[in-house]
C-alpha cells in the first residue's frame, strides 16, 4: 500500500524519493577538533555517512574536551564515541566502567605499533585507538631563516605562550618533557611517565632546573611566557607569524601549523634535540602525542564508526583532506601518502619511522590529577624560574603517593 502510494505521490514536490524519510540514527561525537581541524574531521564523518545509510553523525569540537566529556558523564548523557588526548583520562574512565570494550581485532600490533597501542597495567582488552598523531620533538622556524645552535642559550628568540584556556601551563610541560627525553633518554623518561620514577629523582630535577635557567636568560621571559596564549592572537596566525612578537623559533607539535593559518606553508622545523637547552644533539627518541577514540555509549552504529576510523581508508584520507594535513600512526600510510609537494609533512612522517623510539606526551599518559598538578606547578615555577623547583616537585611527589593504590598507570609511554 504504501509503495502504490508513493507512485501516485511521484509527480507531486515531495512525493516519496524518501519514503523512508524516517529519522535516521545519530551519533554524537566529541572532539578536540575546531576550525580547520574540525573541518577536516567533518568531510571524514561525510565519508562515513556515505557508507551507512541511516546513521547521521553530529560532532562537537572543544578546546575543553575533558570538562565537557565529564559533564556529560555525570549527567548520564556522555556522547556515543568520545576523542581525547589524554590517556591518563580514558585509563580512569576504564576503570568507572565508563568506556565500552572494543572489537578484538579492530586495530592489529602489526598496523599500529609502538606506543600508540599502550594499555594500562593488567589490561588485556582494548578500549581506544588512535585516530590522529602529532610530533612534539619539533621546533618550528620560519623558511629561509637558519635556526642556528646558539639559540640553545638565547630565550628571547623562543616564541612562548603558557595559556590554553582550561588547561593552561601544558605547552611547558611539553618544554620539560621533552628536555628529560632528550639529556636522559628513554628509559628514564618511560620510568616517570608511568610512574616508576620519583619525581624528586636527579633526571627529572635536572629537567626542571635545565629549563629554569634558560627561561631565567632573559628578565622577561617568564612573564611574557604566562601572559601570552599558546596560540597566538584572535585571528592570527600563530605566534611564530605575530607581527607585534620578536621571536623566531617555537618549540610546538606538527599540529601548530594549523596554528599558523595562511602563514603555514612558511613553516619548517628541525628535531628538538638540536636546540632545546642541555639537549643531546645526537638523540633520536622523539616525543609524540595521539589523539585516541573511545566509545562511551554502545551501538551497532557506534561500532562501526570506531572500525572507520581504525580503518586504512580513513588513516590515509588525512594525508590529503585537510591542508596543512593530519598524521596517522597507521603503517600503511606511508610519507608517500602526502603530496609530493608537501616536503614538510613528509619529513615529519620520516621522523615518525626513523626515530629510534617514540615516546608518548608523558602527561598525556600520567593519571588526571598528577597531569594537572604537573601543570599547576609549570605556572608556579614559571613565576619565578630561578627557583629550585625541588619544593614543587616534593609536592607533586606528594599527591601522587597519595593516590588510591588501583589507580591506573600506563604500562609503556615508550614504544
Amino acid at each position: 500500500m504504501l509503495g502504490l502510494l508513493c507512485l501516485l505521490l511521484a509527480a507531486g514536490p515531495t512525493g516519496c524519493a524518501r519514503q523512508a524519510d524516517e529519522p535516521r540514527h545519530v551519533l554524537t561525537v566529541l572532539g578536540p577538533w575546531t576550525g580547520r581541524e574540525a573541518e577536516s574531521f567533518g568531510a571524514l564523518l561525510d565519508r562515513f555517512e556515505e557508507r551507512n545509510e541511516g546513521v547521521r553523525v553530529d560532532y562537537q569540537g572543544t578546546t575543553a574536551t575533558r570538562e565537557v566529556l565529564l559533564s556529560g558523564v555525570l549527567a548520564g548523557a556522555p556522547p556515543d564515541v568520545a576523542v581525547l588526548p589524554v590517556l591518563g583520562d580514558l585509563a580512569d574512565y576504564v576503570q568507572r566502567n565508563q568506556l565500552r570494550r572494543l572489537d578484538e581485532d579492530i586495530v592489529e600490533d602489526d598496523e599500529y605499533g609502538g606506543p600508540w597501542l599502550s594499555q594500562p597495567t593488567g589490561m588485556s582488552e582494548r578500549y581506544w585507538l588512535p585516530v590522529k598523531v602529532d610530533l612534539k620533538s619539533i621546533v618550528w622556524y620560519e623558511k629561509g631563516r637558519s635556526p642556528g645552535t646558539a639559540a640553545r642559550e638565547d630565550v628571547a628568540r623562543w616564541c612562548i605562550g603558557m595559556g590554553s584556556d582550561a588547561t593552561s601551563g601544558w605547552p611547558g610541560s611539553d618544554w620539560i618533557e621533552d628536555i628529560l627525553l632528550q639529556r636522559s633518554g628513554a628509559d628514564d623518561y618511560d620510568a616517570w611517565a608511568t610512574g616508576e620514577m620519583a619525581w624528586t629523582a636527579d633526571p627529572v630535577v635536572d629537567a626542571w632546573r635545565t629549563w629554569g635557567a634558560f627561561m631565567s636568560g632573559d628578565d622577561r621571559a617568564a612573564e611574557t611566557a604566562l601572559t601570552t596564549d599558546h596560540r597566538g592572537p584572535e585571528d592570527g596566525n600563530g605566534l611564530l607569524f605575530d607581527p607585534d612578537r620578536d621571536c623566531d623559533l617555537e618549540h610546538q607539535g606538527s599540529f601548530a601549523r594549523s596554528l599558523y593559518g595562511d602563514e603555514a606553508p612558511r613553516a619548517d622545523f628541525v628535531a628538538s634535540p638540536l636546540l632545546l637547552p642541555g639537549a643531546d644533539g645526537q638523540s633520536d627518541v622523539r616525543e609524540v602525542s595521539g589523539d585516541f577514540a573511545a566509545m562511551f555509549k554502545e551501538s551497532a552504529q557506534a561500532r562501526a564508526l570506531m572500525r572507520f576510523l581504525a580503518s586504512l581508508e580513513a588513516q590515509r584520507a588525512w594525508a590529503t583532506g585537510v591542508d596543512p594535513p593530519f598524521f596517522s600512526a597507521h603503517r600503511g600510510v606511508t610519507q608517500e601518502a602526502y603530496p609530493e609537494g608537501d616536503t614538510v609533512s613528509r619529513r615529519i612522517v620520516r621522523e615518525f619511522r626513523q626515530a629510534e623510539r617514540l615516546c608518548l606526551d608523558a602527561s598525556d599518559v600520567m593519571p588526571p590529577a598528577i597531569r594537572r598538578i604537573f601543570h599547576e606547578k609549570v605556572l608556579e615555577f614559571l613565576a619565578d624560574p630561578r627557583q629550585d623547583p625541588v619544593r614543587l616537585l616534593e609536592q607533586i611527589q606528594r599527591v601522587k603517593e597519595g593516590l588510591p593504590e588501583d589507580t591506573p598507570w600506563l604500562r609503556r609511554a615508550c614504544g
